[in-house]
């Protein structure tokens, strides 16, 4: 089955031919999100990566379907601190 997979800002990927963001993958049926950021090498910590497949917020245990796009979004902290 083919996914889109969709990476913000410090997840991009440079590459010779430039920054990605956005990539097509072929992967088992079966797979979940866990899968999926393995196979892209990236580590989860906590909640560090907000994982939204479909434009819903999920759990790594997500099983993926045919056709979805998932957004791997890191989590920012910081804000204005006090004054």
């Amino acid at each position: 089955m083919v996914v889109t997979v969709r990476l913000h800002t410090i997840l991009r990927r440079e590459t010779p031919e430039g920054v990605v963001d956005r990539l097509k993958l072929d992967l088992p049926a079966g797979a979940t999100i866990q899968s999926l950021v393995e196979r892209l090498e990236i580590k989860l910590r906590g909640e560090a990566i907000l994982l939204v497949v479909n434009g819903k917020i999920v759990k790594e245990d997500q099983v993926l379907a045919e056709g979805d796009e998932v957004r791997l979004i890191p989590a920012v902290s910081g804000g204005w601190g006090e004054t």
